[in-house]
């Protein structure tokens, strides 16, 4: 009888435990699980709804970078993540200074460089970027950085990456050496060059500002006198980029 009732116990005891081990080795509970080491679950109320191989995190979290961390997570255990995760920041900043930290951030990143040229906007604590960059891991370290503004309610990534072949290549040396050779030797700036200069399969396009409008046309007839296809000067002269940025402070 004795040997009976243990083997009962053993068989109940190991019949609960079933949907614990099966939710422990669930989608939901990998993903769970991960969020929970990389300190994301901490940050807000992240809930995991799966059905299948498909993963939906659902709720609300403090800031942009732990939105993206949750993503980046759950991806490592499905590729069908749907990501409804609000941004909920602790505190309420405007338009301006956000965009003010974001153009900081992507200055810091030592791989933007003078072939490098990426827009940014916020509208309603949502920040837009656009533009093109020379490597992939340039745009990612961009990414994340930006990502980390305290404030932001929401990223949408639109930065391209430039193609890769040595015509473009010798493109970008000729016009670099001849905007920042000797004839316009006051513009260099390693941080925060005035001219970029994008390549993309041929196609140039000019962006910065620069102090006069003769300047800007100059720099425009360097790059048309090359092999570029076709180029596109959106170099600004300072005196209207100050103007504008009065009129919209």
């Amino acid at each position: 009888m004795g040997l009976k009732r243990i083997g009962a116990s053993t068989a109940l005891l190991f019949a609960a435990a079933l949907p614990a081990l099966a939710d422990q080795g669930s989608l939901a509970g990998r993903i769970e699980r991960r969020l929970d080491k990389a300190g994301i679950t901490a940050q807000g109320d992240i809930r995991v709804i799966t059905q299948g191989d498909r993963a939906v995190l659902d709720g609300a979290v403090l800031t942009v970078r732990a939105q993206r961390e949750a993503e980046k997570a759950a991806r490592k255990e499905t590729k069908h993540v749907d990501n409804r995760l609000r941004v909920v920041p602790e505190r309420d900043r405007s338009d301006k200074q956000l965009l003010d930290d974001v153009r900081k951030s992507i200055l810091r990143s030592p791989n933007y460089g003078v072939f490098d040229s990426v827009g940014a906007k916020v509208e309603d604590g949502v920040l837009f970027l656009d533009g093109s960059v020379r490597r992939g891991y340039t745009r990612n370290d961009i990414v994340d950085r930006v990502a980390k503004v305290e404030g932001l309610r929401g990223l949408r990534d639109q930065i391209a990456v430039q193609g890769v072949s040595t015509f473009d290549d010798r493109l970008r040396r000729e016009i670099y050496f001849q905007v920042y050779g000797e004839r316009f030797t006051h513009f260099a700036s390693p941080a925060n060059p005035p001219v970029r200069i994008v390549v993309d399969r041929g196609r140039v396009t000019l962006t910065g500002s620069v102090p006069s409008n003769v300047d800007r046309v100059m720099i425009g007839h360097i790059a048309r006198n090359t092999s570029a296809f076709k180029v596109d000067n959106r170099i600004e002269v300072d005196s209207e980029r100050e103007k504008e940025a009065r009129a919209n402070p």
